[in-house]
């Protein structure tokens, strides 16, 4: 799945994610990923996590990693998890 398969619900809250993200490309919810500290991660949906590098004043995204239900292997219950103490 790309970006552009995105519904339009998911892809107006990517767009405004993306949006708030290159107003403040260093905010405390990402962090730096790879050699050198240039490239940083974030998650910008619940859905959607991004691998991104700021270069000479420009916000690029390298790396879309998108998260769709259909395509999970075991689906867990969380609210059926138990947890004794």
């Amino acid at each position: 799945m790309d970006v552009t398969a995105l519904g339009p619900a998911r892809r107006a809250s990517f767009e405004k994610a993306v949006e708030l993200l290159a107003r403040d490309p260093y905010t405390e919810l990402s962090r730096p990923v790879g050699v050198g500290g240039q490239g940083r991660e974030i998650r910008l949906t619940s859905q959607i996590v991004a691998e991104y590098t700021v270069s000479r004043g420009r916000l690029l995204l390298v790396v879309l990693r998108i998260f769709d239900d259909a395509d999970i292997l075991l689906v867990e219950d969380w609210h059926s998890l138990v947890v004794s103490a």
